[in-house]
């Protein structure tokens, strides 16, 4: 494996997976997402990737991280850069391990805080050593969740954290 991506969920991997394929790379997946609540939303979003691993042939390690203890009570850069390094850490620590490159699928997505993520992975790749590989997936977005759509892959709602879901519920 040449790089290790770390997966929020089902949907996000399906497009970067492709593209990084298609720029040569092999990819490990990586879960690793204390973040998401509750449980049972969690199970949803493992179960979903569980079935892109399979359609995708993707080797897939699970990862623990520290308790889910976030500084502060409503999305904001603090709270989504806790969030952010606790699940880039554990993931750029193995790939330092493996002389890998690391990245999420959180570049996915257009309702992440791009640049602040960017800069969390900055950092954790000085910290750990390991190779940060940045791009930006969002243009992929559409096409992403079409072909989730018709894998019938689930689709949340929410990016993981109770507040998140809160704010979603209010809109």
């Amino acid at each position: 494996m040449d790089v290790l991506i770390h997966i929020c969920c089902g949907v996000c991997i399906l497009e970067p997976l492709r593209s990084l394929r298609g720029e040569g790379h092999e990819a490990l997946g990586v879960w690793v997402n204390p973040n998401i609540e509750p449980a049972a939303e969690h199970e949803r979003r493992l179960d979903a990737l569980g079935t892109v691993v399979r359609v995708e042939g993707l080797p897939l390690v699970r990862l623990d991280a520290p308790g889910f203890s976030p500084p502060a009570a409503e999305p904001s850069d603090e709270r989504c850069g806790y969030c952010y390094r606790l699940r880039l850490l554990p993931t750029a620590r193995l790939a330092a391990e493996a002389g890998a490159a690391f990245t999420t699928t959180l570049f996915f997505s257009r309702h992440q805080r791009h640049e602040l993520l960017k800069a969390v992975a900055r950092e954790v790749s000085k910290e750990t050593g390991a190779e940060f590989l940045y791009r930006d997936w969002r243009p992929l977005f559409g096409r992403g969740q079409s072909r989730a759509r018709r894998l019938g892959i689930y689709r949340q709602r929410y990016c993981g954290c109770l507040p998140s879901l809160e704010a979603r519920l209010k809109e």
